[in-house]
């Protein structure tokens, strides 16, 4: 399924464009829009976007700064590519951090914490029957956005965030990848059920196995 990139047409808030254009650029680079590697060319975005030098080059530079993207002398900037090995460490950083996540959640959530969730998690298996990778993207990123935001940890948050960012464009590519989305959405299950029943050990497994089935969609070894 062709990934549909965010509209530049979109209405534009008030407030400053250069921080509209850098989340429109996010959510293309998590989404797919840009492949691991490609070049993202100034001249392209005053095109496409009819705006002026200055917010085109602030949104650049702060997904630079993000690590999205990477400056070359020169050259210009391109959407970060990590080599394999990079990938599995990235995963490897991000497990240990989901997996404390979700102990802690299992720990802590409420009752109406856990409707909240299953209510994500029912557009999880809308998309899944739809086989619409967007909406699945979408819809298992709130999910762990609620995870982690359920810990009631600002620096997991943060740290979490700014991981996701590099990691994202991977996870599109194992989800388009992947020919099974139904045991992807079992796993988001096993995880919210096991959070719900406060067992901290299945919610640290399912973590696990979550982290397993992206990188053996992406054809990676995971040792662990």
């Amino acid at each position: 399924m062709k990934n549909a990139p965010m509209d530049a047409n979109k209405e534009r808030p008030s407030g400053s464009l250069g921080d509209w254009l850098t989340e429109v650029l996010r959510q293309r680079i998590a989404g797919g829009g840009y492949q691991p590697g490609e070049w993202i060319r100034e001249p392209a975005l005053l095109r496409e976007f009819g705006l002026s030098n200055g917010p085109v080059r602030e949104a650049l530079q702060n997904l630079v700064a993000a690590g999205a993207l990477v400056r070359e002398a020169r050259r210009g900037v391109r959407v970060i590519e990590l080599a394999d090995e990079e990938v599995v460490e990235l995963f490897q950083v991000r497990l240990a951090l989901f997996e404390f996540a979700s102990e802690l959640v299992a720990h802590k959530a409420t009752q109406a914490d856990i409707l909240s969730a299953r209510a994500i998690l029912n557009n999880v298996d809308r998309a899944v029957e739809t086989g619409d990778i967007e909406k699945l993207m979408q819809a298992g990123g709130a999910l762990v956005d609620w995870v982690c935001q359920t810990t009631g940890n600002r620096q997991l948050v943060e740290t979490w965030n700014q991981l996701t960012l590099k990691a994202r464009v991977y996870i599109y590519a194992s989800l388009k990848a992947c020919k099974d989305h139904e045991n992807v959405a079992q796993i988001w299950h096993k995880l919210i059920e096991a959070i719900a029943n406060q067992d901290q050990n299945k919610a640290r497994h399912a973590a696990r196995e979550m982290v397993r089935r992206t990188l053996q969609d992406l054809n990676l070894k995971f040792d662990l």
